[in-house]
C-alpha cells in the first residue's frame, strides 16, 4: 500500500471523531484495554474488539495483519464487517497476493497511522467490495519489534481525519502492548512446559549406562517431550579415518564424514538430516572440550513462535546428553580398570601357585621317568603324563599372559609375545595398524582362538598369520586339532566376544572348522567399512 502524499487532498476530509462518533476516545481505548485483558488469545480480542472500534468510529470494516515472531510472515488474521471480495475463501484476498502497507512495514516506512489511496488487496480483489476504495492502516509495534498491522476502513471516498487517525494510533499502540504482554506470556509458560520437559528428559538419561540407551532416550524424548518433528543422533565412529559418525540407533546410511559440525541451522537435504523438507536445527554434543555425538532435530513447522524457547531449552539439553556420553564412556573404562586389577590379581596367582605346581610337576615326572629306566609299560605312561603337564602349562602361561597382557603399542608384537607364551608360531608381514581401538580388537580376537586351540585342540600346533589385505589386513589363527561343526556348536561367550570385537571395527569374522580337520579363525579388518555402533 502507498501513503497518501502531505499536500492537501482535493477529496474533502472526513468528519473528526468527535463528529462521527458519540463515545470520546478515552473510552475507547478503555474497551479496547479490557477486551484484550479478559481474552488472552489476541486474535480472539481483536474479533471481539474490532467491531467495537468500528461501530464508535462510526466505520464500517476492519482486519488486523498480526505476524509472526520473525516480523516478516502474517500469523493470523483478525477481521470485522469484510465484504464478500475479501472474506470469501477463507479470506483468500487478505492472505494471497503483495500488500503495498505490509511491505512499507517491513521496510520501516509505516511509523504511524495513515490513510492509504490505493490499496492492492482491494485492488486484486474479485467481488462485492462493499463500497470500499481505500483505507487506513495502523502499524503495531512494541519496543522496536513489528508485531501486525490494523486496517480500518468505510465506504466512499472520504479520508480520516488527524484525531481520528490520532486515535487510531492511541488504539494501535495499546492494541501493540497486549500483544507483546500476551506473547510474554505465551513465552513465559512455553518455558515452563520446557523446562519441566528438560527436567524429565534428563532424569531420563541417569539411567542410561550404554550409548544406545542415551540415544534412545533422547530420540524418545525429542519426539514426546519437546515435539520436535524428526530427531536423530549421530555418535562418533571408532577407528574412523577421517574422523565420521554413525547414526544411533543405526537405521542404515553408513558414515557420515564429516567433521565436528558448527551449532546452527541446516537446510534441507542435510547429511545430519536427510530425507525431509525442512530445515533442521543441530546441535553438536560438546563434552570437555570435544564433540562426542551430534544431535538433529526437525522443530514442529507449525508453531515457530515456540522455537526461540526450544532452542535456548535444548541447548542445555545438549549439554546433559554429552555429561551421559562421557559418563556411559568413564563407565566402562571404570569397569575396564577395576576387571584389569582382577585380572592381574588372578593372573599373579596363577603364576605363584597353579604355574609352579606345574612347574614342579614336570620336573618331578622327568626324574621319574629316569628312576624307572627300561620298563616297558612304566616309561610310556610317564612319558605322556610328562607331556600333558607341558601341555597344561603352555594353556596355564596363555592364560596368565590373556589376564595380564603387555601393552599391545604394536601388534606385532603383542602377537609375537602371544604366541611365544602359548608355543604357537607367528608370520606377521602387515602394517601396524593405526588405531588402538583397531590392534586391541584384533589381539583380543588372538588371544581367544589362541587359547580355545590350547583348550581344544590338545598337542597340535597353533599357527597365527598376518598379512596385508588391501588397506587393512587379514589374520588367521589356525590349529590341527579335532576341529568342530560350527553350524551345531554352542556359541558360547568366546565366540560371542569375538564376534562383537570385530563388529565394533567393521572387521568380517570367519571360523571354519569341521570334525577331524582342525579349526582357522580368520578375521578381516577393512579400514574403510563401518564399525558398529558401540552399546
Amino acid at each position: 500500500m502507498r501513503e497518501s502524499p502531505p499536500r492537501p487532498s482535493p477529496r474533502p476530509a472526513a468528519p473528526s471523531l468527535s463528529e462521527r462518533a458519540p463515545e470520546p476516545a478515552v473510552a475507547i481505548l478503555n474497551q479496547v484495554g479490557s477486551l484484550l485483558n479478559e481474552e488472552p488469545d489476541v486474535v480472539a480480542a481483536m474479533n471481539r474488539v474490532l467491531p467495537r472500534l468500528t461501530a464508535a468510529l462510526g466505520l464500517h470494516t476492519a482486519w488486523m495483519f498480526l505476524l509472526r515472531a520473525d516480523g516478516a510472515t502474517v500469523d493470523r488474521i483478525a477481521s470485522s464487517g469484510l465484504p464478500a471480495a475479501l472474506a470469501q475463501r477463507r479470506r483468500a484476498a487478505l492472505r494471497e497476493g503483495p500488500c503495498f502497507c505490509q511491505d512499507a512495514f517491513r521496510a520501516g516506512h509505516l511509523t504511524r497511522a495513515v490513510n492509504m489511496v490505493e490499496c492492492s488487496r482491494l485492488r486484486g480483489a474479485s467481488g462485492d467490495k462493499g463500497g470500499l476504495m481505500f483505507h487506513a492502516s495502523v502499524p503495531l509495534t512494541s519496543k522496536g519489534r513489528r508485531l501486525g498491522i490494523l486496517n480500518v476502513a468505510s465506504p466512499g471516498r472520504e479520508l480520516f481525519g488527524k484525531e481520528a487517525l490520532a486515535v487510531l494510533s492511541a488504539v494501535g499502540q495499546q492494541v501493540a502492548v497486549a500483544i507483546d504482554r500476551t506473547r510474554l506470556y505465551r513465552d513465559v509458560d512455553r518455558r515452563a512446559v520446557a523446562l519441566t520437559a528438560l527436567q524429565e528428559a534428563v532424569a531420563d538419561l541417569q539411567a542410561a549406562h550404554t550409548h544406545q540407551a542415551v540415544a534412545e532416550r533422547v530420540l524418545d524424548a525429542a519426539r514426546s517431550r519437546f515435539g520436535a518433528m524428526r530427531a536423530a543422533m549421530w555418535l562418533r565412529s571408532a577407528g574412523q579415518q577421517p574422523p565420521g559418525w554413525v547414526r544411533a540407533p543405526r537405521r542404515g546410511g553408513g558414515v557420515v564424514p564429516l567433521g565436528p559440525p558448527a551449532r546452527g541451522r541446516v537446510g534441507p537435504g542435510s547429511p545430519w538430516h536427510p530425507g525431509t523438507p525442512h530445515p533442521a536445527d543441530v546441535l553438536p554434543l560438546e563434552a570437555s572440550g570435544h564433540v562426542v555425538g551430534v544431535l538433529s532435530l526437525v522443530l514442529n513447522p507449525r508453531e515457530p513462535d515456540s522455537h526461540p524457547v526450544l532452542r535456548s531449552v535444548l541447548q542445555a539439553y545438549a549439554t546433559h546428553i554429552a555429561l551421559a556420553l562421557a559418563n556411559v564412556q568413564l563407565l566402562a573404562e571404570t569397569e575396564r580398570l577395576g576387571a584389569l586389577e582382577e585380572r592381574q590379581r588372578l593372573a599373579r596367582e596363577l603364576h605363584d601357585a597353579v604355574s609352579q605346581e606345574l612347574f614342579s610337576a614336570t620336573l618331578t615326572l622327568a626324574a621319574a621317568e629316569r628312576l624307572v629306566g627300561s620298563p616297558s609299560e612304566a616309561a610310556p605312561v610317564l612319558a605322556e603324563a610328562r607331556s600333558e603337564v607341558q601341555h597344561a602349562l603352555a594353556e596355564m602361561r596363555a592364560l596368565v599372559y590373556e589376564l595380564s597382557p603387555p601393552d599391545d603399542d604394536r601388534l606385532e608384537a603383542a602377537l609375537r609375545r602371544l604366541a611365544q607364551a602359548a608355543g604357537a608360531t607367528l608370520a606377521f608381514h602387515a602394517d601396524n595398524p593405526p588405531s588402538v581401538e583397531v590392534r586391541r580388537a584384533l589381539f583380543r580376537i588372538a588371544q581367544e582362538a589362541v587359547h580355545n586351540a590350547l583348550r581344544h585342540a590338545e598337542k597340535s600346533a597353533v599357527a597365527l598369520r598376518c598379512i596385508p589385505l588391501g588397506r587393512g589386513l587379514s589374520l588367521t589363527i589356525a590349529d590341527a586339532g579335532p576341529g568342530f561343526n560350527p553350524d551345531r556348536a554352542p556359541q558360547g561367550l568366546g565366540l560371542s566376544h569375538m564376534r562383537a570385537r570385530a563388529a565394533a571395527i567393521g572387521a568380517d569374522l570367519d571360523i571354519v572348522s569341521r570334525p577331524g580337520a582342525g579349526t582357522v579363525v580368520r578375521v578381516e579388518w577393512d579400514p574403510s567399512r563401518p564399525p558398529a555402533v558401540p552399546q
